[in-house]
């Protein structure tokens, strides 16, 4: 399985889509702000970021994103026109819409889900 960094500034979805991705068989680190997954991105290595658009500005998001790539990424974000025509949608893997459900998440994450 992959580790995966997830990254989001709602606390109570984070550890949720923690438990949820725990179980699936991957190891987890969370971040909860900009500069605490800046700093797990360097110490964990992660294969995948599962991040937060808003965290808690999108332009907070977009900085990730250059920041991260090319890691397999992929975005949560309630307004998906917060990404569309910004080049850092290309940079991306997936995009899903919030709320989004464990299902989705856990079949970009796990092929064989």
């Amino acid at each position: 399985m992959s580790r995966v960094l997830l990254v989001d500034d709602d606390t109570a979805a984070l550890e949720i889509r923690k438990r949820i991705v725990e179980r699936a068989g991957h190891q987890v680190r969370i971040a909860a702000d900009v500069e605490a997954a800046r700093q797990a991105y360097r110490e964990f290595h992660p294969e995948v970021v599962v991040l937060d658009l808003r965290i808690p500005e999108a332009g907070d998001g977009l900085a990730l994103i250059r920041e991260f790539h090319p890691t397999r990424l992929i975005v949560l974000c309630g307004l998906s026109s917060d990404l569309e025509r910004r080049p850092e949608r290309d940079l991306v893997h997936a995009v899903l819409e919030k709320p989004a459900r464990a299902e989705a998440l856990l079949r970009i994450l796990t092929p064989d889900f």
